[in-house]
């Protein structure tokens, strides 16, 4: 199994500088500044991804390909899971916030002279776009390491990259505690049939849906922590109103397209959750979720948590207001298109 971790700032869609997207948060220094070299790293060039990420403090900053696969001595390797991983704007943790499967991993940092579309920043891994995952803000819950108390063995230090190889080339123990959370993430990532951000489409529904949290502030980290802290606390009542009606209640938000599936007397049911700080007359729903309502032959709910407060950065404990629609179908005549694709050729 050839695998790297890889550390990076947090953007939401990796495709260079935009507003509100205008530079990788967190990920080192040299972000505080200027735009890290991984703001570009899923970006598509020809149908390629090239992608960045700086293993280590201090020159050269070289990947060591012998700690991906015993004994190799090439400048470049083939066929790696790349999995990319940031601080969260919230909680502070390290969550996956995609990957590249089939990965050309390369020793060192390639400085390319034709990629000017992305302004020629330095990669030094490679992939087709058709095997990379760029996961919605909404989807990137996974965490990178063990919660252990008291130890800090087996997860990623301070460099910004992590190996299955140790310094001597020899296989990490992954049966062991410290480490098992290393075979649960790369069967998460292989398993995984969620929704992803793969065209301007999605780019343009990501944005929708996360100027729907909009405080007027700091523009995308703000409206991103709003985002996450109200998608949060819904959840948490959600969950808390299922178990204490005796239901059996599992997230599964980060795998899949809903995000609550509850268990009682026999019967099992989809819920997918939706937070706002508005009446909750009208939400915003993703194409996915649409189509997964359609398709859920009435085993579907809508939980909505209306009518949250907001005190500055955090969410007013026993604030909103919770309504259910049970069983949700969604029905053509009342959807509103709010944004469209035009394609000019």
């Amino acid at each position: 199994m050839k695998v790297l971790f890889a550390r990076v700032g947090y953007m939401k869609f990796y495709q260079g500088p935009k507003p509100d997207d205008e530079k990788p948060i967190g990920g080192g220094s040299y972000n505080t500044e200027k735009v890290g070299h991984e703001a570009y790293n899923f970006l598509q060039i020809d149908g390629n991804l090239y992608g960045y990420f700086q293993p280590h403090m201090q020159e050269p900053y070289e990947i060591t390909l012998e700690r991906i696969e015993q004994g190799y001595t090439s400048d470049k390797l083939d066929n790696v899971l790349v999995i990319w991983f940031a601080t969260n704007p919230i909680e502070k943790g390290q969550v996956v916030v995609g990957w590249y499967n089939n990965a050309t991993v390369f020793r060192s940092v390639q400085t390319p002279k034709s990629l000017s579309v992305r302004e020629n920043y330095n990669y030094n891994i490679r992939a087709s776009m058709n095997d990379a995952v760029l996961l919605p803000i909404s989807k990137r819950k996974y965490t990178v390491g063990h919660s252990i108390q008291g130890t800090k063995m087996g997860n990623p230090g301070h460099a910004n990259v992590f190996y299955l190889l140790d310094e001597n080339g020899n296989e990490k123990d992954l049966n062991i505690e410290n480490n098992a959370w290393i075979s649960s993430l790369v069967k998460y990532v292989q398993d995984y049939n969620g929704p992803a951000i793969s065209s301007k489409a999605d780019e343009i529904q990501e944005n929708v849906v996360t100027a729907e949290y909009s405080t007027g502030g700091q523009g995308f980290q703000s409206d991103v922590e709003v985002r996450l802290k109200i998608e949060s606390y819904s959840m948490a009542v959600c969950i808390k109103n299922y178990e204490d009606k005796g239901y059996t209640v599992k997230d599964v938000s980060k795998t899949r397209s809903y995000d609550l599936h509850i268990m009682k007397n026999g019967s099992s049911q989809m819920i997918e959750v939706k937070g706002t700080q508005g009446d909750g007359n009208t939400i915003i729903l993703t194409k996915n979720e649409v189509e997964l309502s359609k398709e859920s032959g009435g085993k579907m709910a809508l939980f909505i948590v209306h009518s949250i407060i907001m005190n500055k950065k955090t969410v007013k404990k026993g604030s909103g207001t919770i309504f259910i629609v049970e069983p949700w179908d969604v029905l053509d005549d009342q959807l509103t298109p709010i944004s469209y694709m035009y394609k000019l050729s």
